[in-house]
């Protein structure tokens, strides 16, 4: 695992795992693309595949695509599609089929203003509409950041509401670096086979 960032490699081994050629993915928070262009380079070999990408500030959009045009051919990039919202309008862009991935990165943009955040009601707001819109198969990555109020306070509600869940329905997990405080956790729920 790489020592600078525990989380974001074990979440990528869930979503490697997971996700095959031909899949639908969503980034809901998509941030400065990085996310983005890791799913993008799981499933794009397949010409049904696509990524659908959320972010409300223009900034992180920009620097999205810059950095997907960068390390994607001109066809992989065409199937990432890009839009400037918010996680609660996931519903707003016709899917061309349900998404076996919704993958939250929680917090503020890096490099960006941090008094711009995601929220405690908008992301429960939002899981809750990514549970109805999964496949069969579907899971849910959550990278929560509890290391600032709004994060410990998200992280808090989100861990809450999953360990709510119908065992029969969903298998869920919560990764946490116990000798870290303050550090990244990682949650995935998975509807169960």
């Amino acid at each position: 695992m790489e020592k600078s960032a525990p989380h974001l490699t074990l979440a990528k081994q869930y979503w490697r795992a997971h996700l095959k050629p031909g899949d639908i993915a969503i980034d809901a928070t998509c941030g400065n693309g990085h996310d983005t262009l890791y799913l993008s380079q799981l499933i794009l070999s397949d010409p049904s595949s696509a990524v659908f990408a959320f972010d409300i500030q223009p900034e992180a959009i920009l620097s999205a695509e810059t950095l997907l045009k960068k390390h994607l051919s001109p066809d992989h990039f065409r199937r990432v599609l890009l839009n400037r919202r918010t996680h609660l309008e996931l519903n707003a862009v016709p899917l061309p089929y349900s998404p076996r991935l919704i993958v939250y990165n929680l917090g503020y943009l890096p490099g960006g203003n941090k008094q711009v955040t995601t929220k405690t009601d908008t992301t429960l707001e939002s899981i809750k509409l990514s549970l109805e819109l999964l496949a069969d198969d579907g899971a849910i990555s959550v990278m929560c950041y509890p290391g600032h109020g709004e994060g410990a306070k998200e992280e808090k509600a989100l861990v809450d509401m999953a360990s709510h869940m119908s065992s029969q329905d969903w298998t869920v997990c919560h990764h946490k670096w116990i000798n870290r405080p303050n550090s990244p956790t990682f949650l995935w729920l998975a509807k169960a086979s």
